[in-house]
């Protein structure tokens, strides 16, 4: 009895005592019917037949014990659990029958009943076993929808995902009561799934909500992109009804939620829910066993390097940053998640050369990945000394600490905004990326630069900022009803950062595939919607005009540079101009360092007008000692 107690307390193992007896009953009259079916009408208080009758079902029983079918949970079961009881029987009965007709060659008759009625009996076994667990099962279902008073739901795909939440809540009825599916198949309309049915599609999916009363919609596709998303929410009034989704297929790979998790719709999952995939064989090539250096690692970008990073077995991780905060808090995750790594965490500013190098020296990292940045664009308009000092001077400072180092790989993260730079920001990362490619036409040391556009909820971008607009009822503020923006997740930028990390050497210049650029005053909308509010009605849109330094486009490639595809689909290398020779290179950063000490707002503009041709920015004192 110690296999029917494993898996379960007390009252566990009674409910198993219970079902061991009643599956030996079953078994004894699936033996009488064979008997009947074999003979017809028979004495039944015949010792022979009860002997057989015991005999028959004791290695039945005993192949249900030790196949586990006590340990199964029939709430959640499922189909292979059934399975298990067809093999018990088979096992029981050939191991039964055989034993029977060696023991009778040595004149012990436990077994004289022929072959037809043994097998006759095994089968009838098998379904009322069966039968009694569907039956069970049917009855708790019945009683459940009978009793239960929760709120009527609408699950939006039949595929595995929606009739695995559709069984999850019939056992559970007071999580809400499904009344049906909907899925676009024409092979599924009108049939029943798990005994539910599909009643449309999902353009019928209002029209359903109202008629049928329904208070909750759940879009069950996990594996579903930003463009079905956006198709089938659009189809759904937030005003009437309550819309939650399954996370994506990329959240359950990262461990960031489980399948069986709901959760409001939001503005990441309508505009990037795509899986990338990554060759890990070839980012684990160069970051398995090496040192590898972060900065930034607090911010964004950094701490979601770090997050994809600690997987790969780096032999130590490096946490560099100015926030002791955020370089606390990313130590503390990485450090519960993964506890055997060996983590750093460095207090520094990559701009004082001085504390860089201490740190090279010392932790000799291998691998660099530099996302150490200012990059809010207003921001640095008004602060542009600070804007140069860390974007461009703190990656010269890296870079070539890296080479002189003999770092194997460095990769840098660059931004759509050093492309015909109208901002001090663009500027500063442009001047940053021709650093780059002119210590790496010199160096071992194998550099790429990764240029992308924005990401979703990083910090300073535009969408935490319409959050909080929307909670504090409006109005929310758009600059411009042209404005364009491109738009990627952070883990799916970071992955693809990776990933062009194993493509680097000779400085390259990446361009990753943002997709379609989306207007900021939609991406407004939709906000407003998702928060279950009307658009210009309940939150007002207020347009406030570009401010300095935005332009309404962005772009990722210059006039002069060619795309050139890599192993990745979402990858492009870029053919760039010839970079600065060394001296040149000396020089404008010794220029620029001065500037920067001295504040020399003229000095500045001469070196982006050197080295930055197509740039469209003035720079001025902005805020610097008005």
């Amino acid at each position: 009895m110690r296999c029917l107690k494993r898996h379960g307390d007390l009252s566990g193992f009674r409910r198993n005592l219970t079902l061991l007896v009643f599956d030996s009953l079953m078994v004894y009259f699936a033996f009488i019917l064979g008997m009947y079916f074999r003979y017809g009408i028979f004495t039944l208080d015949e010792p022979q037949f009860f002997v057989n009758g015991v005999y028959f079902s004791l290695f039945i029983v005993v192949s249900l014990i030790l196949n586990g079918v006590y340990t199964i949970a029939w709430s959640y079961s499922y189909f292979r659990d059934y399975l298990i009881i067809l093999r018990a029987v088979v096992i029981g009965y050939a191991v039964g029958f055989a034993t029977g007709r060696l023991l009778n060659l040595f004149g012990i008759r436990f077994l004289t009943v022929p072959f037809t009625v043994s097998t006759m009996a095994a089968i009838i076994s098998v379904f009322l076993i069966i039968w009694s667990r569907i039956f069970w099962l049917s009855i708790l279902s019945r009683n459940h929808h009978v009793v239960s008073s929760a709120e009527r739901v609408l699950i939006v795909g039949a595929g595995d995902a929606g009739t695995s939440i559709a069984e999850e809540l019939s056992r559970r009825p007071e999580n809400g009561l499904v009344i049906g599916f909907i899925d676009d198949s024409p092979r599924k309309l009108r049939k029943r799934i798990r005994g539910v049915p599909v009643l449309g599609n999902t353009d019928e999916i209002m029209a359903l909500v109202e008629k049928m009363d329904v208070k909750r919609v759940i879009i069950a596709i996990p594996s579903a992109d930003a463009a079905t998303l956006r198709r089938i929410f659009s189809k759904i009034d937030v005003g009437k009804v309550k819309a939650q989704t399954l996370p994506s297929i990329t959240e359950i790979m990262d461990g960031k939620a489980k399948l069986g998790y709901l959760r409001e719709i939001n503005i990441e999952d309508l505009l990037g829910r795509e899986s990338v995939r990554i060759d890990v064989n070839s980012l684990k090539g160069y970051i398995v066993g090496r040192t590898v250096l972060v900065t930034g690692a607090g911010g964004s970008i950094g701490s979601e390097l770090c997050r994809q990073i600690a997987p790969l077995k780096p032999r130590r991780l490096l946490l560099a940053g100015k926030g002791e905060n955020s370089i606390y808090e990313i130590r503390q995750e990485i450090g519960s998640l993964f506890p055997d790594l060996d983590l750093c965490q460095l207090i520094c500013d990559v701009a004082d050369s001085s504390r860089m190098r201490y740190i090279f020296e010392t932790m000799k990292p291998e691998v660099i990945f530099h996302a150490a940045a200012h990059k809010h664009v207003p921001l640095m308009e008004e602060n542009p000394t600070e804007a140069f000092k860390v974007n461009s001077i703190g990656t010269y400072n890296v870079a070539m600490l890296a080479s002189e180092f003999g770092a194997e790989t460095m990769v840098v993260i660059s931004t759509d905004k050093a492309v015909k730079p109208s901002s001090v920001m663009g500027v500063s990362k442009r001047i940053a990326e021709e650093f780059v490619r002119s210590i790496s036409s010199r160096s071992k040391t194998r550099f790429g630069i990764v240029r992308f556009g924005n990401v979703l909820g990083s910090r300073g971008s535009v969408i935490p900022l319409f959050k909080k607009q929307i909670q504090s009822g409006g109005p929310v503020t758009v600059t411009d009803p042209r404005m364009t923006r491109y738009f990627m997740t952070i883990p799916e930028a970071v992955s693809l950062v990776l990933q062009a990390g194993a493509y680097s050497g000779g400085g390259d210049v990446f361009v990753l595939d943002m997709g379609e650029p989306v207007k900021i005053s939609s991406l407004a909308n939709e906000m407003i919607t998702l928060a279950g509010y009307v658009p210009q009605q309940e939150i007002e849109i207020k347009y406030t005009g570009v401010r300095p330094g935005e332009k309404l486009f962005e772009e990722l490639v210059l006039t002069n540079e060619e795309f050139i595809q890599t192993k990745h689909p979402k990858i492009f290398r870029l053919k760039t101009k010839e970079a600065m020779d060394e001296t040149t290179l000396f020089s404008i950063a010794s220029r620029l360092r001065a500037a920067v000490d001295n504040n020399d707002f003229e000095e500045l503009n001469k070196i982006t007008a050197e080295i930055v041709d197509d740039a469209t920015v003035k720079i001025s004192a902005g805020c610097d000692f008005r």
